[in-house]
């Protein structure tokens, strides 16, 4: 045990966990990590399939454990107890919280000896919210019962899921920080259908059906300018107080590539570090990003810490604007780039040539987790960019 401002702290055991997170309806939500104690330092390595999170930044306070995870606003706060951690997953800026336990235990996520009835190898045509529907595109592997893969959305991808399938069911799981999310889904007949929980924030219907040709739309007409318009601009500070316009000298007869994001965003921090190893590979003085971000912050004084946090954590070396802080309505944010007709994803990116005209606006991510879509998404920027540099 360790004294802490008085209080006494158990000091958590190192280990492989087993976590739960209860959703809305009082499901499980399961996750792995392993609890590291490296140079006296504690470290929780999450396991999501393919990825690995480290999170570092683990504190006491009174006579609990926190937990951060920055740069979202997501913590978790325990009490240790022998070889469990009590308490809850909060989510700092909402106040929305679910209850947390964990348990020293080297077991998967799921257990099942049931065989599974089906292969969920492949392409699934999905439908989410069937009342008022929103189209996705589930891709998934199989090895024995053993399934992972994601959905991709027109918004971007639910990153790695993992999970089992046995009889008719299938149970997915995926911790990121901040998005925990649950899959329970049953096959019927040829149509799977289920519900996607988060946290205990909110659960989706959906429904899906195989369907190797199914395609969503393209995600480059989906967000338009509006008529009459050709280029865009904008004037928000940075982290240092400072406003910077798209008209200023350090964007001039450049290629710009304008991010719209938010910290608490997994899908524009994938696109973050797909951007900052391109611009590792690829450094050109006649090539600048700028990211706007859209935070759900209450105050401005720490949407800029978010901000700060983010650029510390990745390295980020162009400037990420304050756009908005206090909430990540879409409208509002229109309001303040007015020559978009819409946006309907955090992230959208927006490329502009040299000569100031928007060139393409992207909307959504396919990350890492979308396997072949992430390789073409990064194939068709690099094309691109390419083909703009060149032009004088």
């Amino acid at each position: 045990m360790i004294q802490s401002c008085s209080f006494t702290i158990d000091e958590p055991k190192l280990g492989e966990y087993r976590a739960e997170i209860k959703t809305k309806d009082g499901s499980i939500l399961p996750f792995k990590f392993v609890l590291l104690n490296e140079s006296d330092k504690l470290i929780m390595k999450v396991e999501n399939d393919k990825e690995i999170l480290i999170y570092d930044d683990i504190v006491h306070v009174q006579d609990s454990i926190k937990i951060l995870m920055p740069p979202y606003d997501a913590v978790i706060i325990v009490k240790s107890k022998g070889e469990t951690l009590k308490g809850r997953y909060l989510k700092e800026e909402s106040g929305k919280e679910a209850s947390f336990h964990a348990i020293i235990n080297d077991e998967p996520k799921f257990i099942s000896d049931k065989e599974a009835n089906f292969s969920f190898d492949g392409k699934y045509k999905t439908v989410f919210r069937p009342e008022n529907p929103y189209p996705g595109l589930g891709l998934f592997t199989q090895k024995d019962n053993n399934i992972s893969g994601t959905f991709r959305k027109n918004t971007g991808d639910t990153r790695y899921l993992s999970g089992i399938t046995f009889g008719d069911s299938i149970l997915l799981s995926t911790f990121d920080g901040a998005h925990p999310y649950l899959i329970k889904a049953v096959k019927k007949g040829d149509t799977i259908f289920g519900n996607l929980y988060y946290y205990s924030d909110s659960i989706t219907e959906f429904w899906m059906i195989e369907d190797d040709d199914y395609e969503l739309a393209n995600s480059k007409i989906l967000t338009k300018l509006k008529d009459g318009f050709q280029s865009i601009n904008f004037n928000f500070k940075n982290i240092n107080g400072k406003f910077i316009s798209l008209n200023d000298e350090q964007f001039k007869n450049k290629v710009v590539v304008v991010q719209i994001l938010g910290t608490w965003c997994p899908n524009c921090l994938d696109e973050t570090q797909f951007f900052l190893s391109y611009l590792d590979k690829n450094p050109n003085q006649d090539l600048a990003f700028v990211g706007l971000s859209v935070e759900a912050a209450k105050t401005e004084e720490r949407a800029m810490k978010r901000i700060s946090k983010m650029i510390d954590k990745f390295d980020i070396p162009y400037p990420i604007l304050l756009a908005q802080y206090g909430s990540t309505d879409k409208e509002k944010f229109l309001e303040k780039i007015t020559m978009l007709e819409n946006i309907i994803s955090y992230p959208t990116t927006i490329i502009i040539d040299k000569t100031g005209k928007v060139n393409s606006i992207h909307t959504g991510f396919n990350g890492p987790a979308t396997g072949q879509a992430f390789i073409d998404y990064k194939n068709e920027f690099e094309s691109e960019i390419k083909g703009l540099l060149e032009l004088q």
